[in-house]
């Protein structure tokens, strides 16, 4: 991933800011890793369980030692009082158990570094176990949700959902190892500009892992390239 983006075109750090570090905590290093290479976007699992925040993508890989607040929440702290958070600019937190549970655990985390996030102009997108779209106006402006594709958001909450994802197997089966099918390619196309027209940006999830299907998926206008595999 990181050699399409440096390697295909002389703007390079640039396209690093649409690169998004999908379960980045099953890296050896979660957060520093991707954060270091420059990527715009890193992806957290998180589970509410016993009045803390874990991090993991199964629930029996769930370890006390692995926070939301030591993994993910201290780092970002840390870069954004630096002034150094580079291509960084987005922390999506995909919540694995119920919005009841998890949103509170969340603002009362997060809430101590609001003015830092504001300043910053950081994102922090709530994904997962999200709670209502009618709901969300009760929430502070320093964070935002994930959008769907089958969700309606009126007009006076867009400011709430400035991103929206979608499971690429939604339009169709692709490998990525052959050229995409023009339907296929035309599928896409058209979401893209929908959601672009919305007012949001567009992340898939359970694309392919390969040069082809990155450069496809830039071509197409994603804004945000997952991937699990960072170098």
């Amino acid at each position: 991933f990181l050699l399409l983006m440096i390697s295909t075109t002389c703007w390079g750090q640039d396209l690093l800011t649409k690169a998004h570090a999908h379960n980045d905590y099953e890296h050896e290093r979660p957060f520093y890793e991707a954060f270091s290479l420059g990527f715009g976007s890193i992806e957290v699992d998180v589970y509410a369980i016993n009045g803390q925040l874990l991090v993991a993508h199964d629930i029996k890989d769930i370890k006390a030692s692995r926070t939301f607040q030591n993994l993910y929440l201290e780092p970002l702290v840390k870069v954004l009082e630096s002034g150094k958070a580079g291509n960084y600019h987005q922390l999506l937190i995909d919540s694995k158990t119920s919005a009841d549970s998890t949103m509170p655990l969340l603002l009362k985390a997060i809430e101590p570094f609001k003015d830092l996030i504001l300043k910053n102009k950081f994102r922090i997108v709530i994904s997962g176990n999200r709670p209502a779209v009618s709901d969300y106006v009760k929430f502070p402006n320093w964070i935002t949700f994930d959008g769907r594709s089958n969700e309606e958001v009126p007009a006076f909450l867009a400011s709430h959902v400035v991103l929206e994802s979608e499971a690429f197997y939604k339009f169709g089966f692709w490998n990525g190892s052959s050229p995409m099918t023009p339907a296929l390619r035309d599928k896409l196309k058209v979401y893209v500009d929908k959601v672009h027209a919305s007012g949001r940006l567009v992340r898939l999830w359970a694309t392919p892992e390969s040069i082809l299907a990155y450069q496809a998926l830039l071509d197409l206008g994603v804004d945000y390239i997952g991937t699990d595999q960072l170098g």
